[in-house]
Protein backbone atom coordinates (compact mmCIF):
# COMPACT_ATOMS: atom_id res chain seq x y z
CA UNK A 1 0.00 0.00 0.00
CA UNK A 2 1.22 3.31 -1.29
CA UNK A 3 0.55 6.20 1.41
CA UNK A 4 0.59 9.17 -0.79
CA UNK A 5 1.64 8.63 -4.97
CA UNK A 6 3.26 12.22 -4.26
CA UNK A 7 5.63 11.65 -1.52
CA UNK A 8 7.83 8.58 -1.63
CA UNK A 9 8.48 6.41 1.17
CA UNK A 10 11.06 3.81 2.00
CA UNK A 11 11.90 2.00 5.00
CA UNK A 12 15.27 0.23 6.21
CA UNK A 13 15.76 -2.61 8.84
CA UNK A 14 18.71 -3.33 10.36
CA UNK A 15 18.99 -6.82 10.88
CA UNK A 16 21.47 -9.78 12.67
CA UNK A 17 20.54 -13.24 13.41
CA UNK A 18 17.26 -12.19 13.28
CA UNK A 19 13.93 -15.11 13.88
CA UNK A 20 11.01 -15.58 12.15
CA UNK A 21 10.05 -12.80 13.14
CA UNK A 22 11.46 -10.17 10.85
CA UNK A 23 9.24 -11.96 8.07
CA UNK A 24 6.43 -10.80 9.67
CA UNK A 25 7.62 -7.33 10.61
CA UNK A 26 9.06 -6.87 7.21
CA UNK A 27 5.46 -7.58 5.92
CA UNK A 28 4.01 -5.30 7.93
CA UNK A 29 6.40 -2.19 7.22
CA UNK A 30 6.40 -3.15 3.46
CA UNK A 31 2.84 -2.45 3.57
CA UNK A 32 2.91 0.68 3.68
CA UNK A 33 5.70 1.85 1.97
CA UNK A 34 7.03 1.88 -1.63
CA UNK A 35 10.32 0.39 -0.74
CA UNK A 36 11.91 -1.73 1.73
CA UNK A 37 15.40 -2.33 2.51
CA UNK A 38 16.48 -5.05 4.98
CA UNK A 39 20.54 -5.09 5.79
CA UNK A 40 21.99 -8.27 7.00
CA UNK A 41 24.87 -7.12 9.58
CA UNK A 42 27.20 -9.87 8.91
CA UNK A 43 24.72 -12.48 10.26
CA UNK A 44 26.61 -15.98 12.27
CA UNK A 45 23.41 -17.82 12.75
CA UNK A 46 22.56 -21.02 11.29
CA UNK A 47 18.69 -19.88 10.64
CA UNK A 48 19.29 -16.38 9.60
CA UNK A 49 20.39 -17.22 5.55
CA UNK A 50 17.03 -18.91 5.02
CA UNK A 51 15.16 -15.69 6.53
CA UNK A 52 16.83 -13.42 4.29
CA UNK A 53 16.49 -15.78 1.09
CA UNK A 54 12.59 -15.79 2.54
CA UNK A 55 12.59 -12.11 2.68
CA UNK A 56 14.51 -11.95 -0.95
CA UNK A 57 11.83 -14.10 -2.51
CA UNK A 58 8.77 -11.63 -1.51
CA UNK A 59 10.39 -8.78 -3.21
CA UNK A 60 12.31 -6.88 -0.34
CA UNK A 61 15.81 -5.94 -0.96
CA UNK A 62 18.35 -7.49 0.93
CA UNK A 63 21.72 -5.97 1.62
CA UNK A 64 24.91 -7.85 3.35
CA UNK A 65 27.32 -6.24 5.03
CA UNK A 66 30.90 -7.82 4.94
CA UNK A 67 31.75 -7.78 8.64
CA UNK A 68 29.85 -7.00 11.54
CA UNK A 69 29.69 -3.25 11.90
CA UNK A 70 26.55 -1.71 14.12
CA UNK A 71 23.18 -1.05 13.79
CA UNK A 72 24.11 2.72 12.72
CA UNK A 73 26.67 1.07 9.62
CA UNK A 74 23.27 -0.91 8.82
CA UNK A 75 21.52 1.61 8.88
CA UNK A 76 23.62 4.10 6.78
CA UNK A 77 24.53 0.98 4.35
CA UNK A 78 20.27 1.15 3.59
CA UNK A 79 20.06 4.94 3.13
CA UNK A 80 23.01 5.42 0.82
CA UNK A 81 20.83 2.45 -1.42
CA UNK A 82 17.98 4.72 -1.29
CA UNK A 83 20.02 8.03 -1.59
CA UNK A 84 21.25 6.81 -5.04
CA UNK A 85 18.79 4.93 -6.37
CA UNK A 86 14.75 6.25 -5.56
CA UNK A 87 15.26 9.25 -3.06
CA UNK A 88 12.32 8.55 -1.75
CA UNK A 89 11.17 11.71 0.01
CA UNK A 90 10.91 10.04 3.62
CA UNK A 91 12.86 7.34 5.28
CA UNK A 92 11.56 5.37 8.17
CA UNK A 93 13.93 2.91 9.94
CA UNK A 94 13.70 0.02 12.14
CA UNK A 95 15.01 -2.05 14.30
CA UNK A 96 14.42 -5.93 13.10
CA UNK A 97 12.73 -6.52 16.41
CA UNK A 98 9.93 -3.60 15.82
CA UNK A 99 6.62 -4.22 14.65
CA UNK A 100 4.65 -1.00 13.67
CA UNK A 101 0.49 -0.65 13.38
CA UNK A 102 -0.80 -0.60 10.00
CA UNK A 103 -1.51 3.13 10.16
CA UNK A 104 2.05 4.32 11.13
CA UNK A 105 3.35 5.84 7.86
CA UNK A 106 -0.08 7.34 7.47
CA UNK A 107 0.01 9.01 11.24
CA UNK A 108 3.40 9.44 10.70
CA UNK A 109 3.04 11.76 7.46
CA UNK A 110 -0.03 13.63 9.10
CA UNK A 111 1.77 14.51 12.64
CA UNK A 112 4.65 15.82 10.07
CA UNK A 113 2.30 18.33 7.75
CA UNK A 114 0.71 19.67 11.26
CA UNK A 115 3.78 20.06 12.47
CA UNK A 116 4.70 21.66 9.76
CA UNK A 117 1.30 23.69 9.31
CA UNK A 118 1.86 25.54 12.50
CA UNK A 119 5.83 26.38 11.87
CA UNK A 120 7.62 23.73 12.93
CA UNK A 121 10.82 22.62 11.24
CA UNK A 122 10.54 18.99 11.68
CA UNK A 123 13.99 17.00 11.48
CA UNK A 124 11.94 13.61 12.21
CA UNK A 125 8.70 12.00 13.54
CA UNK A 126 9.54 9.51 16.30
CA UNK A 127 6.72 6.83 17.91
CA UNK A 128 4.78 7.63 20.01
CA UNK A 129 4.48 4.57 22.26
CA UNK A 130 6.53 1.05 22.26
CA UNK A 131 4.54 -1.58 23.40
CA UNK A 132 2.53 0.43 25.39
CA UNK A 133 5.00 2.34 27.09
CA UNK A 134 5.02 6.54 25.74
CA UNK A 135 7.47 7.92 24.69
CA UNK A 136 8.96 11.28 27.09
CA UNK A 137 7.58 14.47 26.00
CA UNK A 138 10.49 16.88 25.93
CA UNK A 139 7.60 19.79 25.87
CA UNK A 140 4.51 20.99 23.37
CA UNK A 141 3.10 24.15 21.78
CA UNK A 142 0.37 24.01 19.18
CA UNK A 143 -0.87 20.65 19.71
CA UNK A 144 2.61 19.53 18.53
CA UNK A 145 4.63 17.66 21.30
CA UNK A 146 8.34 17.03 21.09
CA UNK A 147 9.81 13.63 21.75
CA UNK A 148 13.02 14.00 24.80
CA UNK A 149 15.38 11.35 23.84
CA UNK A 150 13.58 8.60 21.65
CA UNK A 151 14.26 5.06 20.19
CA UNK A 152 15.28 4.66 16.73
CA UNK A 153 12.79 2.01 15.73
CA UNK A 154 10.12 4.02 14.27
CA UNK A 155 11.83 7.30 12.69
CA UNK A 156 10.01 8.81 10.22
CA UNK A 157 12.85 11.04 8.72
CA UNK A 158 12.50 13.60 5.61
CA UNK A 159 15.86 12.74 3.43
CA UNK A 160 15.87 16.70 3.58
CA UNK A 161 17.12 16.60 7.23
CA UNK A 162 19.80 13.47 6.24
CA UNK A 163 21.78 15.65 3.24
CA UNK A 164 21.23 18.47 6.21
CA UNK A 165 22.89 17.31 9.35
CA UNK A 166 23.90 13.60 8.00
CA UNK A 167 23.27 9.85 8.55
CA UNK A 168 23.96 7.99 11.66
CA UNK A 169 27.20 7.84 13.29
CA UNK A 170 28.32 4.55 13.10
CA UNK A 171 31.17 4.62 15.12
CA UNK A 172 29.12 4.77 18.42
CA UNK A 173 28.35 0.68 16.74
CA UNK A 174 25.19 0.07 19.08
CA UNK A 175 23.63 1.98 21.69
CA UNK A 176 23.04 5.82 22.12
CA UNK A 177 22.81 5.86 18.26
CA UNK A 178 19.49 7.11 18.34
CA UNK A 179 20.18 9.55 21.22
CA UNK A 180 23.38 11.14 19.37
CA UNK A 181 20.89 11.37 15.78
CA UNK A 182 18.02 13.30 17.73
CA UNK A 183 20.86 15.76 19.96
CA UNK A 184 22.46 16.43 16.22
CA UNK A 185 18.97 17.30 14.47
CA UNK A 186 17.88 19.22 17.51
CA UNK A 187 21.33 21.18 17.23
CA UNK A 188 20.91 21.99 14.00
CA UNK A 189 17.57 23.82 14.95
CA UNK A 190 15.03 21.04 13.86
CA UNK A 191 11.85 19.77 16.03
CA UNK A 192 11.78 16.17 16.66
CA UNK A 193 7.99 15.66 16.93
CA UNK A 194 5.87 12.62 18.61
CA UNK A 195 3.88 10.66 15.62
CA UNK A 196 0.07 10.56 16.99
CA UNK A 197 -1.03 7.19 16.97
CA UNK A 198 2.39 5.98 15.77
CA UNK A 199 2.71 3.24 18.03
CA UNK A 200 5.41 -0.05 17.83
CA UNK A 201 5.16 -3.30 19.46
CA UNK A 202 9.20 -3.67 20.57
CA UNK A 203 10.97 -6.33 22.25
CA UNK A 204 11.86 -4.29 25.26
CA UNK A 205 14.44 -6.88 26.82
CA UNK A 206 15.16 -8.91 29.96
CA UNK A 207 13.66 -7.67 32.99
CA UNK A 208 15.14 -9.39 36.34
CA UNK A 209 14.39 -9.30 39.37
CA UNK A 210 15.84 -7.19 42.45
CA UNK A 211 16.69 -9.70 45.19
CA UNK A 212 18.52 -9.08 48.34
CA UNK A 213 19.61 -12.53 49.66
CA UNK A 214 16.83 -14.29 47.83
CA UNK A 215 14.12 -12.40 48.71
CA UNK A 216 12.49 -9.74 46.51
CA UNK A 217 12.24 -6.02 47.12
CA UNK A 218 9.06 -4.89 47.09
CA UNK A 219 7.83 -0.67 46.16
CA UNK A 220 4.40 0.55 46.85
CA UNK A 221 3.37 -2.96 46.85
CA UNK A 222 5.11 -4.49 43.63
CA UNK A 223 8.37 -6.66 43.29
CA UNK A 224 11.11 -4.32 41.97
CA UNK A 225 12.65 -5.00 38.60
CA UNK A 226 15.16 -3.81 36.52
CA UNK A 227 15.96 -4.04 32.40
CA UNK A 228 19.17 -6.01 32.49
CA UNK A 229 21.80 -5.21 29.80
CA UNK A 230 24.84 -7.75 29.27
CA UNK A 231 28.84 -6.52 30.07
CA UNK A 232 28.98 -6.25 26.38
CA UNK A 233 26.20 -3.74 25.96
CA UNK A 234 27.04 -2.08 28.53
CA UNK A 235 30.68 -0.76 27.36
CA UNK A 236 28.59 0.89 24.57
CA UNK A 237 25.59 2.16 27.00
CA UNK A 238 28.89 4.34 28.83
CA UNK A 239 31.00 4.52 26.07
CA UNK A 240 28.73 6.24 23.46
CA UNK A 241 26.40 8.10 26.62
CA UNK A 242 29.85 9.64 28.21
CA UNK A 243 30.50 10.92 24.49
CA UNK A 244 27.37 12.30 24.02
CA UNK A 245 27.57 14.42 27.39
CA UNK A 246 30.79 16.09 26.80
CA UNK A 247 29.89 16.63 23.12
CA UNK A 248 26.43 18.29 24.36
CA UNK A 249 26.79 19.76 27.61
CA UNK A 250 27.58 23.27 27.17
CA UNK A 251 25.07 23.94 24.02
CA UNK A 252 22.27 21.76 25.77
CA UNK A 253 23.01 21.42 29.09
CA UNK A 254 19.07 20.77 30.31
CA UNK A 255 18.87 17.78 27.62
CA UNK A 256 22.24 15.94 28.88
CA UNK A 257 21.57 16.50 32.60
CA UNK A 258 17.66 15.04 32.10
CA UNK A 259 19.38 12.35 30.15
CA UNK A 260 21.98 11.43 32.97
CA UNK A 261 19.55 11.48 35.58
CA UNK A 262 16.91 9.09 33.72
CA UNK A 263 19.95 6.88 32.70
CA UNK A 264 21.30 6.76 36.24
CA UNK A 265 18.45 5.56 37.91
CA UNK A 266 18.27 2.73 35.70
CA UNK A 267 22.07 1.85 36.40
CA UNK A 268 21.89 2.08 40.03
CA UNK A 269 19.40 -0.76 39.97
CA UNK A 270 21.88 -3.10 37.18
CA UNK A 271 24.78 -2.29 39.13
CA UNK A 272 23.40 -3.17 42.51
CA UNK A 273 21.13 -6.05 41.63
CA UNK A 274 22.27 -7.54 38.25
CA UNK A 275 24.10 -11.19 38.73
CA UNK A 276 27.59 -10.11 36.22
CA UNK A 277 28.11 -7.21 38.88
CA UNK A 278 31.66 -7.60 38.64
CA UNK A 279 31.94 -7.17 35.22
CA UNK A 280 29.29 -4.88 34.20
CA UNK A 281 31.52 -2.55 36.27
CA UNK A 282 35.01 -2.92 34.51
CA UNK A 283 32.92 -2.65 31.22
CA UNK A 284 31.61 0.72 32.62
CA UNK A 285 34.65 1.73 33.76
CA UNK A 286 36.18 0.90 30.19
CA UNK A 287 33.82 2.83 28.17
CA UNK A 288 34.17 5.87 30.09
CA UNK A 289 37.70 5.69 30.17
CA UNK A 290 37.74 5.02 26.00
CA UNK A 291 35.09 7.49 25.67
CA UNK A 292 37.81 10.27 27.31
CA UNK A 293 40.12 8.52 24.52
CA UNK A 294 37.97 9.61 21.81
CA UNK A 295 37.76 5.43 20.67
CA UNK A 296 34.54 4.84 18.80
CA UNK A 297 33.92 1.51 16.65
CA UNK A 298 33.46 -2.28 18.11
CA UNK A 299 34.54 -3.22 21.84
CA UNK A 300 38.52 -4.16 21.73
CA UNK A 301 38.63 -8.01 21.75
CA UNK A 302 40.46 -8.36 24.77
CA UNK A 303 38.52 -6.49 27.05
CA UNK A 304 35.37 -8.34 25.75
CA UNK A 305 37.36 -11.47 26.81
CA UNK A 306 37.81 -10.04 30.05
CA UNK A 307 34.03 -9.44 30.37
CA UNK A 308 32.17 -12.39 28.68
CA UNK A 309 30.89 -14.99 31.22
CA UNK A 310 33.27 -17.81 31.30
Amino acid sequence: MIESPQRRTAAVIAAFNPDNELLTNAESIAAQVDELIVVDDCSTSSAAESIFDDLAATGVKVLRLGSNSGIAAALNRGIKELESSTRPDFVLTFDQDSLPVREYVANALATYDRAASVGKKVGFVSAETFSGHRVPVLGASNGVSEAFDPMQSGFFIPLSTLAHVGNFEAGFFIDCVDSEFTARVRAAGYSIVIGSGCEVRHRLGARLPAKVFGWPLRLRGKDLSFNYYSPFRMYYIMRNGTTLARRYWRSNPAWVLRRMVEDAKAQLLRFAFSPDRRSLAIAAWEGVVDSCRGRQGRINQDLLNRIQPR
